[in-house]
């Protein structure tokens, strides 16, 4: 197993490159009929997940050896999402701090009342985060010179695509996978892994999922009870922490340690 900082850096940087260029790069190719739509659908928002599994990496520091070149490497990796890195890395921090505490962690936004609610929070998530900032002053002069400049990077890379493949294939090739992937990332991944959103023990606050199934497909992020209590372990080296799935629950998080709201 990949244990070394810097194979663990490699690995994640190839990782990085492979999405961006695919994600990228895939919106040259024509579409033609339906059924190639719904690939080029389903690939991106896999693609596009995990660009955003990669900039988790980054906020704790498995893409480089300083907090420069994580910041670098995790603002690429959430290029294909459009989404900018300093809303995340300035939120995400707090959420492992506060986890599941209203108006303390961020990511509570996500408790819902009900699917439609959830599914509008899934989409609005980026922007929230700014706006959490911003009310409780937690944004300095540097954090919105910064988010500045990752929104004009990400306008000058898409104004280049929309150039070439013109308005409607920017729109299909794009549109739907952002929706999707904020739907796979926010559900499966947060609301799921926190469900009850406990503020009992550190370790009833998150939950794993079952199987090396939902680990390689997450790249780790299955592993989100463990993260929580060993943010220091990169993905790779969560994988010696994966349980066996019992029949017909590889889909569903484990439920070994039940919640205690406090």
């Amino acid at each position: 197993m990949i244990t070394h900082r810097p194979h663990i850096f490699h690995l994640n940087r190839s990782i990085i490159c492979v999405v961006c260029l695919l994600a990228v790069a895939s919106l040259f190719i024509p579409i033609v009929n339906n059924f190639q739509l719904a690939l080029d659908i389903l690939l991106r928002t896999y693609l596009i997940f995990l660009g955003t599994v990669m900039a988790h990496e980054s906020v704790h520091g498995h893409l480089g050896r300083t907090r420069s070149a994580n910041f670098w490497w995790g603002r690429l990796a959430l290029l294909p999402s459009m989404v900018p890195f300093t809303n995340f890395r300035r939120t995400h921090q707090l959420h492992h701090s506060h986890t599941n505490i209203p108006d303390l962690d961020p990511d509570h936004f996500m408790k819902s009342r009900n699917l439609l609610e959830l599914f509008a929070r899934a989409i609005a998530m980026p922007h929230h985060w700014f706006f959490w900032l911003r009310r409780r002053g937690r944004l300095q002069r540097a954090d919105l010179i910064e988010l500045f400049l990752n929104y004009v990077g990400i306008f000058t890379l898409y104004s280049i695509v929309l150039a070439f493949v013109g308005p409607a294939r920017l729109f299909w090739g794009m549109t739907p996978p952002l929706v999707m992937v904020s739907l796979l990332l926010w559900y499966p991944f947060a609301v799921q892994t926190h469900e009850g959103f406990s503020t009992g023990a550190a370790e009833a606050r998150s939950h794993n999922y079952y199987g090396r199934l939902m680990y390689w497909f997450s790249l780790g992020l299955s592993m989100h009870r463990e993260h929580h209590l060993q943010p220091r372990l990169s993905w790779i080296e969560l994988r010696s922490y994966v349980q066996a799935a019992p029949r017909g629950r590889w889909w569903r998080p484990q439920r070994d340690i039940r919640p205690q709201q406090s």
